[in-house]
């Protein structure tokens, strides 16, 4: 055995100790380690990232209160990228050229980092940079507090029995999180890549349903919209799969969807709230209800105005502190889901806090086929196809009627807008036509993307028709 592979088992097992000891200690020892954690990370920017270490001049040096910091963006993130990143042989020309290989997805940038960006469903993308620490701390999370609050003994048996097969419908083809962590582990054990399989939620829906029943997978995890119209495929008796355990990410599970799937699937549906930016952030208690892993993350609910929402009040935005990464310190993050942390105990008896989400949502658009059938059009899967227009800033994409999608764009260069325009039209018409959509009108809007007439929030694909 290898000094590295000795000293990456060691840490697993140290850190595993640590977070089993975590919720033995209950709310004393979280609040030990959160408050020791964020004084070594910002001692750690504040010596490694010139650019934190000038946003961090009026900060005291020891801490007392997350609120001393100031919040910062993923835009500001992004244009100091260089001086952002904590290690000096990493730029964002490196960072850029990697995530513009495909040929790269499961490998480490510089053999140390893990490099992922983001589909810009929110606005513009983000590219990020994780440690191997911090990968570590992502995995005992989710083995140590996850996997172990759902999966029984008789489930494990169930595992092994299915051979293992793990399978999850996300977007693929890039360097998406998932896409990324999947390619990893068929890199380091190639035997994997016949147990675990990422299914593309680009995909024909005949053509995704002909592939999972073929594969047989006995854990199923996705997009709450993929899983939903995949209960849809298996309740219409299209789908044969028989899994024992569905994990839902990405998306805002509805209380609806879970029942739907898990009357569809006859089996427990788990939720999951996390980013690229803040892995492992989550993890669901046996009475379903979702925690924070509060001894490596601090999430704080702001208003509107930035300020703190009382506990049990659903908040505008949230501010996210990754206190795992020392490569891309996230440290006060804003992300504009919507949560709300509970004051009073769960059920489960958990020392950690007890969190729901408004995270990410988009309506599930339905078009008629050519032949009258409905298709039902995933909103993450169609934002990733227009965003990855060259020289698209950011969209909106709106139902206006059966058969007519009104897009409103930004571009980043005004002069381009002509051009950027014709091909996003093309993008779309084409990607609607393969998943087997009858002809939809594209229309361009006369405006960039606006807050969403009734709700006052952002939404990023929504329908205007009632179906």
């Amino acid at each position: 055995m290898t000094d590295n592979k000795m000293r990456a088992i060691t840490t697993f097992v140290r850190v595993s100790w640590d977070a089993l000891k975590a919720g033995r200690e209950r709310e004393a020892g979280i609040a030990r380690r959160q408050s020791d954690r964020l004084q070594e990370l910002v001692a750690f920017a504040r010596e490694h990232s010139p650019y934190l270490a000038r946003r961090y001049q009026s900060v005291p040096a020891h801490v007392t209160h997350i609120d001393q910091m100031p919040a910062l963006t993923k835009a500001e993130m992004m244009a100091h990228f260089d001086e952002w990143i904590t290690d000096p042989a990493v730029s964002r020309k490196k960072a850029e050229d990697f995530i513009a290989d495909p040929n790269l997805i499961g490998h480490d940038l510089l053999d140390r980092y893990v490099v992922c960006t983001t589909s810009g469903a929110t606005g513009t993308p983000a590219i990020l940079l994780h440690d191997r620490r911090a990968l570590t701390v992502y995995n005992v999370l989710g083995y140590v507090r996850s996997m172990r609050t759902v999966l029984s003994a008789r489930q494990v048996w169930a595992l092994l029995r299915g051979k293992g097969r793990m399978a999850a419908v996300f977007v693929t083809g890039g360097h998406y999180l998932g896409n990324t962590m999947i390619a990893r582990r068929h890199q380091a054990m190639p035997w994997r890549a016949k147990t675990q399989r990422l299914f593309s939620a680009l995909t024909p829906q005949d053509e995704l349903v002909d592939e999972l029943n073929a594969f047989s997978p006995v854990i199923l995890g996705g997009y709450p919209s993929a899983l939903d119209l995949l209960a849809r495929q298996q309740l219409a008796g299209r789908l044969h799969i028989r899994p024992f355990f569905v994990s839902a990410a990405g998306e805002t599970l509805t209380d609806e969807a879970r029942q739907r799937i898990s009357a569809a699937f006859g089996c427990r549906v788990s939720n999951y709230y996390g980013s690229s930016e803040a892995i492992g952030l989550t993890f669901e208690c046996a009475a379903h209800r979702m925690h924070l892993n509060s001894d490596w993350y601090i999430v704080e609910p702001i208003d509107a105005d930035g300020r703190p929402t009382p506990p049990g009040q659903m908040s505008d935005g949230v501010l996210i502190t990754n206190l795992a990464n020392r490569i891309q310190p996230i440290i006060r993050y804003q992300m504009g889901d919507r949560i709300a942390i509970s004051p009073t105990p769960c059920p489960c008896g958990s020392p950690f806090p007890q969190i729901s989400v408004e995270g990410r949502t988009g309506d599930v658009l339905v078009f008629p086929s050519a032949e009258g059938a409905a298709i039902r059009i995933l909103p993450l899967p169609l934002v990733t196809v227009a965003e990855e227009t060259p020289g698209l800033a950011s969209c909106q994409l709106i139902q206006t009627a059966p058969s007519t999608m009104l897009v409103r764009l930004s571009v980043t260069r005004p002069q381009d807008e002509p051009a950027v325009w014709n091909a996003l039209r093309t993008r779309l018409v084409d990607y609607l036509a393969a998943q087997g959509a009858g002809p939809v009108i594209i229309e361009k809007g006369s405006e960039g993307p606006q807050l969403h007439p009734r709700s006052g929030k952002f939404r990023q694909v929504y329908s205007e028709v009632v179906h």
